[in-house]
C-alpha cells in the first residue's frame, strides 16, 4: 500500500514538473526560413532612421519578438526602440532594450513588458530605432530580400523588398513539449528499473 502511494506522489510530481516544464517561449517565423543566411542584407539604423515590418500573428498572443542584428562597437548608452503599431495604425506598446544587452550577428530575444491578448490572426507592425548612439555609431539589422514575402518591409517611409529575420514569441503551454518530457522521464524510469534488475 505505501509503495503505491510512493508512486503515485512520485507520478504527479513528475506530471506536474512536465507540465511546468512545458510552458515555453514558442516562436513563429514570419521571415522565410529556407532562404540561405550567406543572402541576407543589412539596414542601417543611425540617428532619425527606422524600419518596420508587418506580420500576421498566428498565436491568441503575443509575448515577445525575436529580431537578428550587429552592434559591434556600440556604447553601453545605446538603446535599441521598438514600437508595435496595429492593423489601424494604433498604438500597442512602446518600449526599449539596451544594446549592451543584445548579442551581436544572433537573433536575441526581446521580451515585451506586458502580454498582447486576442492576436491571433490579426496583423501588426513593429518599427525598430535607435537611441543615445554616438555620431560613428550604428546598429545593423537583418533581413531577406530573396524569400518569400510575409508582409510589409519600410526602410524609412520607402517602401522595400524583403522581410526582417524576426519571429513571434509566445510564451505558453506547449502540448508537444509535455509529451516529450513526460517519454523521457519514462524511458529513464523503464531504463534503470530494468538495471535494478539485473543488478540486484
Amino acid at each position: 500500500m505505501k509503495k503505491r502511494i510512493k508512486y503515485v506522489l512520485v507520478s504527479i510530481i513528475a506530471i506536474l514538473f512536465c507540465f511546468l516544464y512545458a510552458h515555453v517561449d514558442k516562436t513563429h517565423n514570419i521571415y522565410d526560413a529556407n532562404t540561405d543566411s550567406s543572402l541576407y542584407s543589412m539596414v542601417i539604423l543611425e540617428k532619425e532612421s527606422f524600419v518596420s515590418q508587418s506580420f500576421k500573428c498566428v498565436e491568441k498572443d503575443l509575448t515577445g519578438i525575436s529580431i537578428k542584428l550587429i552592434t559591434n562597437n556600440v556604447s553601453k548608452e545605446g538603446k535599441l526602440i521598438y514600437k508595435l503599431n496595429d492593423a489601424d495604425g494604433k498604438e500597442i506598446l512602446k518600449s526599449k532594450v539596451a544594446l549592451e544587452e543584445l548579442k551581436s550577428g544572433r537573433i536575441n530575444k526581446i521580451k515585451f513588458d506586458r502580454k498582447i491578448q486576442e492576436c491571433k490572426n490579426n496583423w501588426y507592425t513593429i518599427s525598430f530605432s535607435v537611441s543615445d548612439l554616438k555620431p560613428d555609431e550604428n546598429v545593423q539589422v537583418y533581413y531577406d530580400s530573396h524569400g518569400e514575402k510575409k508582409g510589409e518591409l519600410f526602410i524609412g517611409e520607402q517602401s522595400a523588398e524583403g522581410t526582417i529575420i524576426l519571429r513571434t514569441l509566445t510564451h505558453r503551454f506547449d502540448l508537444e513539449t509535455f509529451i516529450v518530457t513526460i517519454c523521457f522521464i519514462i524511458y529513464f524510469a523503464v531504463f534503470f528499473r530494468i538495471l535494478y534488475k539485473l543488478f540486484s
